[in-house]
């Protein structure tokens, strides 16, 4: 008799349990028709990188510094080109078309950036009027973070609304995708949600042998230069290319790394690779062959990784694109990088990107602006020294040598706000790179 009443009460509360998920399911999302703007990879290949008037910045996909030069990348479309000697009053000084350019990375005056599936090399001894000096085909795939490719060889330059409207329910099947594809129509709530998700080349340095003049990215970036190597991720692999020869870039190899793949960082002998389930990390005391030595493994969230001082810092934040893990700040020990450590979790809210530098971390909150932390001497996280709400911070690079942070924002009417920073961690607000509506 117990056992029965037991049975039966499982069942009512497995009924229970399934009419409360049931009553859960209500929310309705509106989503929209797009149609792809489409080109041929014989039109895109011969089609001129021109250089002209400088024009407004629309949709910037990523930033990158390379001496007194800042670099924005228009969302497929080409390359905005500032002079940034003077902070307080940054020049635009050329807009160059390139059309799938995504990531980029400056080595030695030679600047790299993908075409779609092509990595080209450009000439900077005139930043006014780079020219095409070197491409190396189909090295990137066609069905990745860097080209997006219909049936046919139809590479996808843009999305057009189609005026078509749907009602999503939670019941459908296509629930919690970004977006899906009905015969040659994509569904998304927003023109944001089919856009490529890319940053442009991250922080480069020197892993050993001669000396290289190489720019600097942010935390989110895809590209990076190290050991006269550029190294590119995209959602599931690490390629490495030698630059032996600059304008004649030889792509080397393919390491596949699983995917949700997000960013790559180098340091010291090292790549410290972001993903949405951890971070790994390869050596590359030998850089045309990457050999891995550990992953770091988190729950499902998004995660750009900077490292300073053999500490990992990790910035995770969940939301329906990346996991349900709440956003936080981990601290990493990594000077055994064959078995990296945790050392700090720390709650967050709205973490993005981040940089570290002089005992500080600087950190992007989104809506919540940027804020700036002190270290403890070791390279724990210590109190908030400052907190501006200029720009909805999305990614950050640092000039130490110039107490200098330059943030890249959210939206398109938030664009790239320019700080100074003191000893004490203050921000002081010098420019602003607006967007066009």
């Amino acid at each position: 008799m117990q056992r029965l009443l037991t049975l039966a009460l499982l069942a009512l509360l497995t009924i229970v349990f399934a009419s409360c998920l049931e009553e859960k399911c209500e929310e309705n999302r509106l989503v929209l028709g797009f149609e792809p703007v489409v080109v041929t990879s014989d039109a895109w290949r011969n089609s001129a990188f021109i250089c002209g008037i400088p024009e407004p910045v629309c949709e910037a996909g990523g930033f990158y510094v390379y001496g007194p030069y800042l670099f924005m990348v228009e969302t497929n479309r080409g390359l905005h080109i500032y002079d940034n000697s003077d902070t307080r009053n940054p020049r635009p000084i050329t807009f160059m078309e390139a059309p799938g350019g995504q990531g980029i990375a400056v080595r030695n005056d030679i600047l790299y950036m993908n075409q779609y599936t092509d990595l080209v090399a450009f000439d900077l001894s005139n930043p006014e009027n780079p020219t095409l000096v070197g491409r190396t085909e189909d090295v990137f795939d066609p069905y990745s973070i860097f080209a997006q490719v219909l049936g046919g060889g139809e590479f996808i330059t843009d999305f057009v609304e189609t005026g078509e409207r749907r009602v999503l329910t939670c019941n459908s099947p296509n629930w919690g995708q970004n977006f899906w594809r009905e015969g040659g129509v994509f569904f998304a709530q927003s023109r944001n949600e089919l856009a490529f998700n890319f940053d442009a080349g991250n922080v480069t340095n020197t892993a050993g042998g001669t000396p290289e003049n190489v720019g600097q990215g942010g935390s989110l970036a895809r590209f990076t230069i190290a050991s006269s190597t550029l190294y590119a991720v995209d959602d599931q692999n690490l390629k490495a290319f030698s630059l032996a020869n600059p304008i004649a870039p030889v792509f080397q190899g393919n390491i596949n790394l699983g995917w949700g793949i997000e960013t790559i960082f180098p340091y010291e002998d090292k790549l410290f690779i972001g993903s949405q389930t951890g971070m790994q990390i390869f050596s590359i005391a030998n850089p045309l062959v990457p050999e891995h030595l550990s992953t770091f493994e988190h729950v499902l969230a998004c995660d750009p990784v900077v490292v300073a001082n053999d500490l990992a810092y990790v910035t995770l934040w969940g939301g329906r694109d990346c996991g349900s893990i709440g956003d936080q700040l981990e601290i990493i020990d990594v000077s055994n990088a064959r078995e990296p450590r945790s050392l700090q979790i720390t709650p967050m809210s709205s973490s993005h990107g981040l940089a570290v530098a002089e005992g500080k971390l600087f950190l992007c909150s989104q809506w919540e602006g940027f804020r700036v932390f002190d270290l403890t001497d070791d390279g724990l996280l210590g109190e908030q020294l400052d907190h501006s709400t200029e720009i909805f911070a999305r990614d950050v690079i640092v000039l130490p040598q110039n107490n200098e942070l330059i943030v890249l924002g959210y939206g398109q009417e938030k664009g790239i706000q320019q700080f100074n920073y003191d000893e004490a961690g203050r921000l002081t607000p010098t420019s602003h790179i607006s967007v066009c509506d």
